[in-house]
């Protein structure tokens, strides 16, 4: 795998993972305490997604052109983002049936968070290789964190790379 394309995986992915958050609820009322969660926490959520669209815009095409210590400033920016959004999440009421599965699902968001800083620490130093590296275990890690709270319901609040072209 080329730098280019991996460059392209590590930013979708950030992208993606940091996006994870956001969508206004449909205004019906919650049947269970897990629905009412997912409708506290998409709003959350969805304001993250804008906001990564904003900070990574530029960025691949940075990366495409070597400007690698440019292209770090997105990744550095959509963590602190990232935490935020993670602080906000971590601040609401978790329904007792379901708390073991959001807060295994928080860990992994704050493993993203970590990895997307990583990632842009790589950037800086135009470490490519250490930068790809870490794109796959950032993919791997948001893989997990969907799949910890796969039948929540979510729509903003699962990574989903496809986001962000």
């Amino acid at each position: 795998m080329s730098w280019r394309s991996a460059g392209g995986v590590a930013l979708a992915v950030a992208s993606l993972a940091v996006c994870l958050f956001g969508t206004a609820a449909l205004g019906a009322e919650p049947e269970s305490e897990q629905e009412a969660y997912v409708e506290l926490a998409e709003p959350i959520c969805k304001t993250n997604v804008l906001a990564n669209k904003r900070i990574f815009k530029g960025a691949k095409a940075e990366v495409k052109a070597g400007k690698l210590k440019l292209a770090s400033r997105h990744f550095f920016r959509a963590a602190t983002a990232f935490t935020k959004t993670i602080r906000q999440l971590d601040a609401l009421p978790r329904p007792p049936a379901d708390e073991a599965k959001l807060t295994r699902w928080l860990d992994l968001l704050r493993d993203e968070k970590d990895l997307i800083r990583e990632i842009g620490k790589a950037l800086a130093a135009e470490n490519r290789h250490k930068a790809q590296a870490l794109s796959v275990d950032l993919n791997r890690n948001s893989n997990k964190a969907n799949g910890a709270v796969l039948g929540f319901g979510f729509d903003f609040c699962l990574i989903n790379p496809s986001r962000f072209g």
